[in-house]
């Protein structure tokens, strides 16, 4: 199974397009024909797929400055000037500016990142950081999922393998008597690697859905089609989660989980059986579809919004159930978080409190 859909933009890519560099004095320009095949790709893509516009008369504006950039049929166009009219366009759409341009050389070109922090390769595919955490009423786990940007189902498999590596070096696991998922970290980047790691999450009732531009409603949270696919990743082995399949499941939610992380938070809100603690999301809770575009730059169009069953679409950042105070770390909610899960679990309730 493959999954084209992320929940931010794709770490860039970096490709040979004719790029001269600033530094000699000469303007970065690409050939008319190819800044022809950018520019009718571009609003394909947008009029066709996209999210709409705040206002029609505002993306008609930027649409008609785009196409002026052909006026006296140049030779050859400014890379940095088309950039700025495709980046005014995408920023007509009711995106909350999740919609971005990727140039094939952003660190050349001065590109600003994405508004979610960007977390590289290496730190991405450090083991999902396990925890326990004492409470009143037992021990709890707390599992943070790191974020990760690259894109393909290629870092799925190196992703699931340290999460099953770690959990398997901690046998105090077992000890834990009910669950902390931690978005935290979860800062933007691609969700499906820590999405296929949760799959015992997850019930076939999930309310969860993809909402389109036009208001058609998708479940994703497929938990059947998440288990097989992290299976076929990385064989039958036992998911650490598995044990709180059921039962009360608390989630902590920072003010950097972005993007990837509120796809994630959205799937997990899917189940009845959760509270959310911590902060309000950084508020990029829309789905993307990136496409490579003839110059190697790269388009990370927002297509999708959220919603819970027949529930109002999320708009911006979400809010936890149980708040936390303004300024406080994110520990004091984990705290906060375990405790209410261990108060609230029948594993935890089985055993006598801790003393």
């Amino acid at each position: 199974m493959r999954k084209t859909l992320i929940a931010a933009g794709c770490a860039a890519l970096f490709v040979s397009s004719g790029f001269v560099s600033a530094d000699d004095g000469a303007v970065d320009t690409m050939p008319a024909a190819l800044a022809h095949q950018v520019v009718d790709r571009t609003i394909e893509l947008v009029e066709s797929k996209g999210l709409y516009p705040r206002r029609q008369e505002e993306y008609a504006q930027a649409r008609t400055e785009l196409l002026a950039v052909f006026d006296g049929q140049p030779a050859g166009i400014a890379r940095k000037d088309l950039y700025g009219r495709i980046r005014k366009l995408l920023g007509t759409l009711d995106t909350n500016g999740h919609s971005f341009l990727l140039p094939a050389n952003p660190q050349a070109q001065g590109q600003q990142e994405p508004p979610q922090r960007r977390v590289s390769a290496s730190e991405a595919l450090r083991p999902p950081m396990f925890k326990l955490v004492t409470t009143s009423r037992g021990t709890v786990l707390r599992w943070t999922p790191p974020a990760i940007v690259d894109g393909g189902m290629s870092a799925a498999k190196p992703y699931l393998e340290r999460f099953y590596d770690e959990a398997a070096a901690r046998p105090d696991i077992a000890e834990a008597c009910a669950l902390v998922v931690d978005l935290s970290r979860q800062t933007g980047g691609n969700a499906w690697p820590p999405f296929f790691a949760m799959y015992p999450l997850f019930d076939g009732a999930n309310k969860a859905s993809w909402v389109d531009r036009d208001g058609k409603r998708t479940p994703f949270v497929t938990p059947s089609s998440l288990r097989e696919t992290s299976r076929y990743l990385v064989g039958d082995r036992a998911n650490p989660l598995a044990r709180f399949g059921s039962g009360p499941l608390a989630v902590v939610v920072g003010s950097q989980t972005a993007s990837a992380g509120e796809m994630l938070l959205v799937a997990l809100l899917g189940e009845t059986r959760v509270q959310t603690f911590g902060s309000t999301s950084y508020g990029l809770s829309t789905a993307n579809k990136t496409y490579t575009l003839a110059d190697g730059s790269t388009l990370v169009l927002t297509e999708l919004r959220y919603a819970l069953g027949d529930g109002p679409i999320y708009q911006g950042g979400i809010a936890p159930m149980h708040p936390a105070e303004k300024g406080a770390p994110v520990e004091d909610a984990v705290r906060t978080a375990a405790e209410w899960a261990a108060a609230n679990s029948p594993q935890c309730g089985a055993r006598p409190p801790a003393a």
